[in-house]
């Protein structure tokens, strides 16, 4: 007879506490609620439209500029996590990663990280569905970029679009692309 193998004799509460904790989408929703309510103590609305507006404004503190970037990238990150839901391995990596990197940030371990590669676009965002848009639009060529360091901007350009349409979304013509991303810079 095989010896029996000990018990954990952990508590079914503690045990569903560990199991929450290891889930990306309730811990980028709860990041995502703690800023709305930074927004809202300060008096501030958290709908899309303003939240996007609020993303490179300088009539409010870093603070809740830091607030509106974090509900801004929760719903990226949640609508990918819709879309493909195998990717909540990769992202909760990366929050891991992230939160590695702060440490090393803070104790002056790595050297400031600069991209030469992309530089900002030029053109603003009126609304979340134009910013999801065009963060759709970089990632994607960013993406190509990386798999085809020796191809154009236009190539990417015209990559993405097939890619993306592909997809099933729509609004994703090479025209689009173009207008979308004008002022991306590739080195």
């Amino acid at each position: 007879m095989p010896p029996k193998e000990p018990s954990l004799n952990i508590p079914h509460n503690l045990l569903q506490e560990a199991v929450e904790d290891l889930d990306p989408v309730k811990n980028i929703k709860d990041l995502a609620a703690a800023a709305a309510e930074i927004l809202a103590e300060s008096n501030l609305s958290t709908s899309w439209d303003d939240i996007v507006l609020m993303l490179d404004s300088e009539d409010i503190s870093e603070r809740l500029r830091l607030a509106a970037h974090l509900i801004f990238r929760a719903k990226l990150i949640l609508e990918e996590i819709e879309r493909n839901p195998r990717l909540s391995n990769i992202v909760y990596n990366t929050m891991l990663m992230m939160d590695a990197l702060e440490v090393a940030n803070i104790k002056g371990y790595l050297p400031e990280e600069k991209n030469p590669n992309f530089k900002t676009l030029e053109s603003k965002t009126s609304s979340i569905s134009s910013a999801l848009k065009k963060e759709k639009i970089v990632h994607k060529i960013k993406e190509l970029s990386a798999d085809n360091p020796n191809k154009g901007i236009t190539w990417l350009r015209k990559k993405a679009s097939q890619l993306l349409t592909e997809e099933g979304l729509k609004g994703y013509s090479y025209r689009q692309i173009m207008r979308d991303t004008r002022g991306l810079k590739i080195n």
